[in-house]
């Protein structure tokens, strides 16, 4: 990963995973087959998923160096 990414906030970096999502969403809409409103959700809520999984692995982690 690029350090200046690394320097950003987490909440930062979880609105430009959403943003690309929201892309390619229009993207595929312009084309053959565009996702379903539903498949639009699941991607969303797998980029929330894994920001929250990372913010609870950073707090973990944050513990355990604390120790």
């Amino acid at each position: 990963m690029n350090t200046e990414l690394d320097s950003r906030p987490l909440a930062d970096l979880e609105q430009d995973a959403i943003a690309r999502v929201e892309e390619e969403f229009a993207r595929r809409a312009r084309g053959v087959k565009p996702w379903t409103p539903s498949e639009y959700v699941d991607r969303i809520e797998q980029v929330h998923i894994r920001y929250n999984h990372r913010r609870q692995w950073l707090r973990t982690h944050e513990q355990e160096t604390a120790s």
